[in-house]
């Protein structure tokens, strides 16, 4: 198991070797190349990645038109929870935009994992949090903020992410067109 899923978990909550030794027995490491599906839009959702190298973009495909949902980078989680929770098809797509390395999960051993370990239903719950306040934020950044604000938190959050993402991607991402994005950063 990589040291950047020990450090995240043990970052969020410190865990007993018996945890690791059972978690090492049913994640499974997952190479994606660039270009390549992690979940496809109206497929279920059978297993959460969490991504150590590389990133995916999430996206919805609507009228044939893709609007980027996300970016899940090092060190995040991807996947659909709502598809894997409910065990629903998946309303978006998560495809890797670089060669990406990721460690996944099902949900059965998930749970009994939760069950076993109530540690990890701590990590689980404070997981959930971070992405739930992220949502949050990212929502109110579309109703209260101009789209060079957008931007701008875009950039501070994530300094780099202008030299990994093309710029179609981080324009649906905010909301705009290219054209308008070129404009903001040449500003």
């Amino acid at each position: 198991m990589s040291k950047e899923l020990k450090g995240f978990f043990e970052n969020l909550v410190p865990l007993e070797p018996a945890v690791w030794a059972d978690m090492e027995k049913i994640i499974q490491k997952k190479s994606l190349k660039r270009k390549e599906y992690f979940l496809r839009e109206g497929d279920v959702c059978k297993r959460l990645g969490f991504i150590v190298k590389g990133y995916v973009r999430v996206f919805y495909t609507v009228n044939g038109e893709e609007t980027t949902k996300d970016f899940n980078f090092e060190n995040s989680f991807c996947g659909s929870y709502a598809s894997f929770s409910l065990q629903q098809p998946s309303l978006f797509n998560s495809v890797a935009m670089e060669d990406t390395i990721l460690y996944t999960l099902g949900r059965e051993d998930l749970f009994r994992l939760f069950d076993k370990h109530p540690a990890l239903q701590k990590v689980g719950r404070l997981s959930i949090e971070q992405m739930f306040i992220r949502k949050e934020l990212r929502e109110a950044s579309f109703l209260l903020h101009t789209a060079q604000q957008r931007h701008d938190e875009l950039i501070s959050f994530f300094p780099d992410i202008t030299s990994r993402v093309p710029l179609k991607h981080l324009a649906s991402y905010l909301g705009i067109r290219p054209e308008t994005l070129s404009r903001i950063r040449s500003v």
